[in-house]
């Protein structure tokens, strides 16, 4: 009957309809099982071993329903930069952060940085060594030649967030401020990250 095909067809995650209903990949540390990511947010890859989110500063709380007045009455512009009438309850936030919940672990020193990511690419490259021993040496490569070149160039310039579950052991979202953006951008290394379409 018909309750049975539509059934299949969202079981199926080729059915296009999927994808339209949003449909959408999350990532997942492997180590602590944190959700860290998701496809709904602006990702780039970075030389094949890196995400590379464009995140955004957004305020949360009970402006958001004022603005949302303001846009359907028309002077959504006027309205949207002026912070008269917000509530107390309003905050500025980091999307990504505050969409994961992502704890801020601060900086870290050279040293600290390569304390926590020696052991999490190690955890990596034994993962890629059981399933796909041919990445795993382009991810070591790739990902040892990101940390040289970018992260321990201006290791004060990031600040490392961890999933909701405070596990260190794992991925780390590493924040920096890059260029003209107003919000940082935010990294991870792709193959600690198992991808879920939910």
């Amino acid at each position: 009957g018909l309750l049975g095909r539509m059934g299949l067809a969202a079981g199926d995650s080729r059915a296009p309809v999927m994808r339209l209903k949003g449909g959408m990949l999350i990532y997942k540390d492997i180590v602590s099982g944190d959700e860290m990511m998701s496809d709904s947010f602006p990702i780039e890859e970075v030389d094949g071993v890196m995400l590379k989110v464009t995140t955004k500063s957004v305020v949360k709380g009970a402006v958001d329903i004022d603005i949302g007045a303001n846009a359907a009455a028309g002077d959504g512009e006027a309205g949207a930069g002026e912070d008269e009438g917000v509530d107390d309850a309003a905050v500025r936030v980091n999307d990504v952060v505050d969409a994961f919940n992502l704890q801020s672990m601060g900086g870290f020193d050279k040293k600290g940085i390569l304390a926590w990511v020696k052991g999490y690419l190690k955890v990596i490259k034994e993962r890629l060594d059981k399933s796909d021993p041919d990445r795993s040496a382009v991810f070591q490569e790739k990902s040892q030649k990101w940390v040289k070149e970018v992260l321990l160039k201006a290791p004060e310039d990031f600040e490392f967030y961890s999933g909701p579950s405070f596990n260190t052991e794992g991925a780390l979202a590493m924040m920096v401020y890059e260029g003209e953006n107003l919000a940082p951008h935010c990294y991870l290394f792709k193959d600690g990250l198992d991808e879920e379409k939910c």
